[in-house]
C-alpha cells in the first residue's frame, strides 16, 4: 500500500474520491488506520495529524489559538492534495467537532460526514449544568500539573485507573502533550455557530455513540441527531475511545457509510 507524505503529520493513501480523517486529542492519525485499511483500495484517504499532535508541527502562535488554526493548515493541504474537490468527512472528539466545523462552513463540499461523539461543546447552551461542567472540567485540566492533567482528563474519557494501567513511556507521553489539550478546549468552547447553522449540512450525516460514554457526550450526539436532516445515528457497546477500542466495529459502521451502503 503506497503512501505518500505531503506535509508533516499529514499522509495520503489511496486513489479515488477523498476521504479526510481528524483524530481525537491526545492521540494522533494512527488511531484511523483499521478503517483506511478497508478504504484505501477505492479511496484517498487523507490522515491528519492535528497541531500538536503525531508528526504535526506545535501551534506558533498559541495566544491566538483557535479551530480556524487547525482548519487553515488544513485545507491548505487539501487544496495541494485535490484542489477544490469534495469529499467525505470523518472525524472523533476533538477531530469530530473540527469535522463538524468543516462541514458547516464548507457544506457543498463535503459528500458524507462521519463522527464519532465530536465535542463541540460550544453547542451547549450557556447556563446548563451539562455547559457548566464541560468548563469545570476543562478548568480543572488547565491548573493541575501534567501528568496529573494527563491522567484526569484519559479517565474521564476511557474509566478511572485507565492511565495508571498504561506503559509508563505512553504516561510520558500524554504528559508532554496536555499543554495542546488545553488549547483544544479552548478552541472547542470559544466557537461560535450554533445548532442553527448545522442545519445547512445536507450531505449524508452518520453519528456514533458509545453506550458506555460520558453523558457529555451523548448530550451532543442528540442535539446533532436534531439538527441534521439527513442523518443515521448508531449506538454501539463502547466508550468515548471506540475508534481505539472497538476499531473494527466503528469502522465497519463508517466503510459503510462512505461507500452509500446505509439508506439514508
Amino acid at each position: 500500500m503506497m503512501k505518500e507524505k505531503i506535509l508533516p503529520g499529514i499522509k495520503v493513501t489511496g486513489d479515488g474520491p477523498a476521504v479526510l480523517f481528524l483524530h481525537s486529542s491526545l492521540s494522533s492519525s494512527k488511531q484511523w488506520q483499521p478503517l483506511i485499511s478497508v478504504l484505501s483500495d477505492s479511496f484517498r484517504c487523507i490522515n491528519v495529524d492535528l497541531l500538536g499532535y503525531g508528526r504535526a508541527p506545535q501551534v506558533s502562535n498559541p495566544d491566538n489559538y483557535s479551530l480556524a488554526t487547525e482548519l487553515n493548515r488544513i485545507f491548505n493541504a487539501l487544496e495541494h492534495i485535490i484542489g477544490n474537490h469534495p469529499f467525505h468527512l470523518v472525524g472523533h472528539s476533538f477531530g469530530g467537532a473540527n469535522a463538524l466545523k468543516i462541514a458547516v462552513e464548507n457544506p457543498k463540499r463535503i459528500l458524507s460526514l462521519s463522527l464519532y461523539e465530536p465535542v463541540a461543546f460550544h453547542l451547549l447552551e450557556e447556563g446548563t449544568d451539562v455547559r457548566a461542567r464541560v468548563i469545570d472540567f476543562a478548568n480543572t485540566v488547565a491548573r493541575l500539573d501534567a501528568e496529573s492533567a494527563a491522567r484526569h482528563f484519559t479517565d474521564m474519557w476511557n474509566s478511572k485507573g485507565f492511565f495508571d494501567s498504561l506503559p509508563r513511556k505512553m504516561q510520558t507521553l500524554m504528559s508532554d502533550d496536555i499543554a495542546k489539550v488545553n488549547l483544544d478546549f479552548i478552541g472547542l468552547i470559544s466557537e461560535k455557530y450554533g445548532l442553527q447553522e448545522c442545519q445547512i449540512v445536507t450531505c449524508p450525516v452518520t453519528l456514533i455513540h458509545g453506550s458506555q460514554s460520558p453523558d457529555i457526550s451523548r448530550e451532543i450526539i442528540d442535539r446533532l441527531a436534531n439538527s441534521f436532516s439527513n442523518v443515521i445515528e448508531y449506538e454501539i457497546d463502547a466508550g468515548h475511545m471506540a475508534p481505539i477500542s472497538h476499531a473494527e466495529q466503528v469502522a465497519s459502521i463508517i466503510n459503510n457509510a462512505i461507500r452509500g451502503g446505509d439508506n439514508f
